[in-house]
């Protein structure tokens, strides 16, 4: 079943049947004020953190399902008819409605009761709101007498306290109405602050008051959701639309509401706009001239015309560092937009809210922000050089990195053994996209005291890598690597993760390319890289596959031996990443994976499933078969393999695993998430619901996707000293164009495949001249046109 498409620029993602199997939600911010709306208008509203900084309540798995939310009722005073302006909260007339998601902005077009109304909602990137820009046309012959309804759920503050502890928290609220500037202010007398994971409540008010307004004169208010809904009522029909009983009264307790009840006319054919807002101001700016003028900025049309055109503008920038024009529209599509958007929000927003999180539970994740990182570097190289330096003040001077950390100095250590490594990669992957040699010196603190460069900090990561060896000579798996479900492989004794050796000789590799790079010492960084590849070389191999990890007592995890977990899609991409030397064997493991994981949905994470408990594994073997860690089809992962794919040159087979994962080939009501971003996994044949797709938006897919796409099947990506064009497409294109900005050159490629060859380079001409190598040299030009000729008489250096 279809519920919605692309339009016709792939701009926006248009809903045209609103009863679609999940909430499908968009993202809304500046950096600062953070907003998630549905297509039926579910979702919350924070400011800087959604645990400290809740604006607005949103109730996860509750019924019905993605409330409350953004909320615009209504109602025709001569007939009593009510609905709402997004198909949800009310629930008439489903067919009637189309919502598009785009850059940063949700609209939503209906027509009902022969009005038609249009609601923009986005948040303005210079101020601390979302603005809800609604239109409202009456396409009837007769004047009609109309109210329209405002209404948010407000939390103010301290999320898990106004979860757990509402009974008591409820005595702190207060709502009062300012009528002069058509505004509801909200805020709580006390607050609860969160140091080292320990909450401390303090004899201080929250330091923000929170405003709803709209820039038409109210008629009526409301400030608590039982005299706003009623008793054993919810959203859907509120008893104070249907009995005309806002109460008009302020409240100093209780389940706070912002309600604000406008009412007009339209003759017919008559148009008219109303705004509405909502954000929050600094305490200190409540009653002064600042505060005001901030809270009632969009009550101004032309306000809301710039704010938006400024978004627009904000993300046509963003997008045109790197662009795709390939024999495929579809994916050219995700390449140009959907892709990078995803994942600039990862980055942005971090794995913290969605429909699927409170944001309550867990703050920024260090190997997730390193990840996140290599999608911004070639849009943005300042903030990714920012969040680089908070990642190094995450680390101590052993190298030991907090596996979550909430802010500068608080976080929490897990044993788990890869996050550190991920450091290197972000750091690697700056210089690469900058050549800033200088960004080596910045200093910053460790976590145990004193301070070091950032170079200090990669060698503090040497330092760890190098103690965290078992009996095998591989990394001690503590409690997990990159898949944490396998987080009790080797119970006390810790065991060993063969991909950690793996993923420790790939980062290594980068490490030693920068100190070469920047004329350093090597040494010891090659010795413990080299003892890493002997161990894998030594104890790792199970014949057609490489193993997976050494539980207790030396036993093999991911081995034929196995009854379930015998192969694992890791350690089989990982060896050709991290450029081992055996290259039958990674040749042969590559082709395990397309023999033993590949589906019709897409390559599994492991297989069979563990469809018994066992402890000496972990949570891997509790969950459900199919899903999760557990033999689903993991998007993440699969971005690895298409890049093992790429390196040894099998275009057609990289292409086949990357068409597979485009949510968009998908059908909705099967795959149930959403359809234009990735979830992080689809449910595998090892269930009997295959198909079905959870966890969308917060995934590290997107970012990975983006840059293997880009830097490996089309083949364009940054080098210390230049720009290395080295395509593996699918045999049947011809050729594409693309578009790269590097170093503030835009480089305009076109390349030709008249042979339909997978992968190989006859010539590279730069500006009409032909280069030596796959390098395209720095230039200040500020336009270079790269001219790039496939064929099978491969002469220059591979993937390799």
């Amino acid at each position: 079943m279809k519920y919605g498409e692309f339009s016709k620029e792939g701009k926006e993602f248009i809903i045209q049947r609103q009863d679609t199997p999940s909430p499908w939600i968009n993202y809304l911010y500046n950096g600062r004020y953070f907003a998630t709306i549905s297509n039926n208008g579910g979702g919350i509203s924070y400011f800087r953190s959604p645990l400290h900084g809740r604006i607005t309540r949103y109730r996860i798995n509750d019924v019905p399902p993605d409330r409350p939310g953004k909320y615009l009722y209504l109602k025709d005073r001569d007939t009593g008819e009510i609905w709402s302006l997004t198909w949800q909260p009310v629930g008439k007339n489903r067919d009637a409605y189309r919502v598009a998601h785009g850059f940063g902005y949700t609209r939503a077009e209906a027509v009902n009761e022969q009005i038609h109304s249009e609601v923009l909602f986005f948040v303005p990137p210079d101020d601390d709101l979302e603005v809800w820009q609604t239109r409202l046309k009456n396409s009837s012959d007769k004047v009609r007498r109309l109210s329209i309804y405002g209404y948010v759920e407000f939390a103010l503050g301290h999320a898990l306290i106004d979860l757990i502890n509402q009974c008591d928290d409820q005595h702190f609220n207060r709502v009062v109405f300012d009528r002069y500037h058509q505004t509801l202010w909200a805020t709580k007398t006390y607050w609860v602050t969160e140091t080292g994971g320990t909450q401390q409540q303090e004899n201080k008010a929250w330091d923000r008051w929170a405003f709803f307004t709209v820039n038409q004169p109210v008629s009526g208010f409301e400030t608590l959701r039982e005299r706003f809904m009623g008793l054993y009522r919810n959203e859907n029909n509120p008893v104070a639309l249907e009995q005309n009983t806002l109460g008009s009264k302020e409240t100093d307790y209780g389940n706070t509401v912002g309600a604000l009840q406008v009412d007009f006319e339209l003759a017919p054919g008559e148009t008219k706009e109303i705004i509405f807002s909502l954000g929050v101001i600094p305490k200190e700016d409540r009653n002064s001239a600042k505060g005001l003028k901030q809270a009632t900025k969009y009550h101004d049309t032309d306000q809301v015309t710039r704010a938006f055109r400024q978004l627009n503008d904000q993300w046509s920038a963003f997008f045109a560092y790197a662009s795709v024009e390939t024999p495929d529209p579809e994916s050219n599509l995700f390449m140009n937009y959907w892709t990078p958007y995803q994942a600039k929000v990862a980055f942005d927003v971090g794995r913290v809210t969605s429909f699927y999180y409170w944001g309550i539970g867990r703050g920024f994740g260090f190997r997730d922000t390193a990840q996140d990182i290599i999608a911004i570097t070639i849009s943005d190289p300042g903030k990714a050089a920012e969040r680089i330096r908070l990642l190094a003040r995450q680390m101590q001077q052993d190298g030991k990195v907090y596996h979550h950390f909430f802010g500068d100095g608080e976080g929490e250590f897990t044993r788990h053994c890869d996050d550190a490594l991920w450091f290197i990669l972000a750091v690697d992957e700056y210089l690469r996209e900058t050549g800033d040699q200088s960004f080596l010196q910045v200093k910053e603190p460790y976590l145990d005291g004193g301070q070091g460069s950032l170079l200090d900090h990669l060698m503090a990561v040497v330092r760890y890598a190098g103690n965290n060896i078992g009996r095998h000579g591989l990394p001690v798996f503590g409690r997990g690597d990159w898949n944490d479900t396998l987080d009790y492989i080797g119970g006390d004794e810790g065991g060993e993760s063969v991909w950690g050796g793996m993923f420790y000789v790939a980062m290594l590799n980068r490490l030693i390319d920068i100190l070469e790079w920047t004329g350093l010492q090597t040494t010891h960084v090659l010795q413990i890289r080299d003892r890493l590849v002997e161990a894998i070389d030594d104890y790792c191999w199970d014949g057609s596959w490489y193993l997976r990890a050494f539980g207790a007592q030396n036993r093999p995890v991911g081995s034929h031996n196995n009854e379930f977990g015998k192969i694992f899609m890791n350690t089989q991409t990982w060896p050709v990443i991290a450029n081992l030397p055996d290259k039958k064997r990674i040749n042969q493991a590559m082709d395990s994976v397309k023999n033993f994981l590949d589906t019709e949905e897409g390559p599994k994470i492991c297989a069979p499933a563990y469809r018994e408990i066992d402890p000496g594994i972990g949570l891997i073997t509790r969950c459900v078969r199919g899903k999760k860690e557990n033999g689903a089809v993991f998007n993440h992962p699969t971005a690895w393999l298409i890049q093992a794919a790429c390196l040894l040159g099998r275009g057609d087979e990289a292409y086949s695993y990357y068409k597979k994962l485009l949510p968009a080939r998908k059908d909705q009501q099967r795959y149930h998430a959403e359809p234009y971003v990735y979830s992080q996994y689809i449910t595998s044949d090892e269930h009997d619901h295959s198909g079905k797709a959870s966890h969308s938006w917060q995934t590290g897919t997107a970012a990975w996707m983006y840059r293997v796409v880009y830097d490996y099947m089309l083949g364009i990506r940054p080098y210390y000293n230049g720009l290395q064009i080295n395509p593996v497409i699918p045999s049947h294109w011809k050729g594409f164009k693309a578009i790269r900005v590097f170093r503030g050159t835009r480089y305009e490629i076109t390349v030709s495949n008249p042979d339909g060859v997978q992968s190989g380079i006859k010539e590279i001409k730069m500006d009409g001249k032909k280069i030596q190598g796959l390098t395209i040299p720095v230039t200040r030009n500020n336009t270079c046109q790269i001219n790039v000729l496939m064929g099978a008489n491969q002469h220059l250096t591979s993937n390799i």
